[in-house]
């Protein structure tokens, strides 16, 4: 299965990489809108079951990528810091189906994507304590 994540940090994004990877989950990550929507539109092997996007990423509308995703059909998953709760609310106003903090989406990021991607239709749930 494919994932597609909007995540600028390289470092973070490697070990996004190798920890999904040991779950049989290949991800496809991204820095840029124009790339997180492109990637949306992929095909075959590429398509993704689900969008994943950092919601303290600086420089890119991860708002509008959160939007194009859910319009585009696909589940949602979106992180951040835990003391950003404006970000959590901007994040479930465009459309993510699950906000975590940093700390939650590290310590169980297999969990919760298969979670994710095992549901039809996730309800607004969110973990943002730390």
């Amino acid at each position: 299965m494919h994932i597609l994540a909007l995540e600028k940090d390289l470092f973070f994004a490697v070990k996004m990489h190798d920890t999904l990877r040991h779950h049989d989950m290949q991800v496809t990550t991204v820095r840029t809108l124009a790339a997180f929507e492109q990637g949306l539109q992929a095909t075959g092997d590429e398509k993704p079951v689900l969008a994943i996007v950092n919601i303290a990423t600086t420089g890119v509308d991860w708002e509008s990528a959160i939007r194009s995703a859910r319009k585009a059909g696909y589940p949602v998953l979106a992180f951040g810091s835990h003391m950003d709760l404006d970000a959590r609310a901007r994040a479930i106003e465009a459309g993510a189906q699950r906000v975590v903090a940093n700390s939650k989406f590290t310590s169980d990021m297999p969990g919760l994507v298969k979670r994710m991607i095992a549901q039809d239709e996730y309800s607004h749930q969110d973990d943002f304590s730390e």
